[in-house]
């Protein structure tokens, strides 16, 4: 216990890390091993800035120079970061905090990462740039004002609301589905912009809705405000076709 508060004496609140100081603490004690400049801590452990928190059952803090700058991080096992912008759970985490970069991994749960208005969920992998507000997730979805993306790869770009991301424009390349509602649009690469209201996405499309209608074709520009999409063929010799159900369904 003893060496465990004086490591904590010697590296909380002195450790100057971009204007922020580094909080270390750890129920089970913290191992300092000066030879390869790095802060083991166990159990409950907790790294803490004025700007975000984050508990793991492990951390380990890399550190170099006279003052003991702490520039990586790597957490294991019950990952959990809070912060004014995001909140994350996810079981592995390195955090390059030169370069601003957040890498997330999940190997058993979910890694989830929650924003002002939006939610990215992957059993995959995460990666965070933090200074370019910007994040790429594989095999992921992205829960964002009821919608639901799913897709291979999807690379979004956030913007500043009230402290929080928000959701400013989406990328998506490979398995795309869209739900909206009754409405399911499918293809191979998708545009999501909020801001205008208008979802893209081309590449052997479908749009369905419930047993209404199921259409196909090369491109769809879908209104998100209305619910209204165009189908549209994928060059001049190409061709949109569809099956519409005029079935109505009566109440007993």
């Amino acid at each position: 216990m003893l060496k465990a508060f004086l490591i904590i004496f010697l590296f909380t609140g002195s450790i100057p890390v971009h204007a922020e100081d580094i909080e270390l603490f750890a129920d089970d004690g913290l191992e300092w091993n000066q030879k390869d400049q790095k802060i083991i801590m166990h159990k409950n452990a907790t790294a803490k800035t004025p700007s975000y928190e984050l508990k793991a059952d492990n951390i380990e803090a890399l550190y170099k120079g006279k003052n003991k700058k702490i520039y990586k991080i790597f957490a294991n096992d019950n990952v959990k970061i809070k912060s004014a912008k995001e909140n994350i759970s996810t079981d592995k985490m390195i955090y390059d905090i030169d370069a601003e970069r957040v890498d997330l991994f999940s190997e058993t749960n979910p890694t989830v990462m929650t924003g002002n208005d939006n939610k990215i969920i992957t059993k995959d992998k995460i990666v965070y740039f933090k200074n370019k507000n910007y994040a790429t997730a594989d095999n992921a979805e992205i829960i964002h004002s009821g919608r639901h993306i799913f897709s291979d790869y999807i690379s979004i770009t956030f913007e500043n609301a009230d402290g929080k991301n928000q959701i400013k424009y989406v990328n998506a390349d490979g398995n795309i589905k869209l739900i909206d509602g009754e409405e399911e649009l499918y293809g191979d690469r998708a545009e999501y912009n909020p801001k205008n209201g208008f979802a893209i996405i081309d590449g052997n499309v479908r749009f369905k809705k419930g047993t209404e209608a199921n259409l196909s074709g090369g491109k769809i520009v879908y209104d998100m405000n209305t619910g209204v999409a165009k189908i549209l063929p994928k060059d001049k010799d190409s061709k949109v076709s569809g099956v519409f159900s005029t079935k109505t369904t009566s109440k007993k």
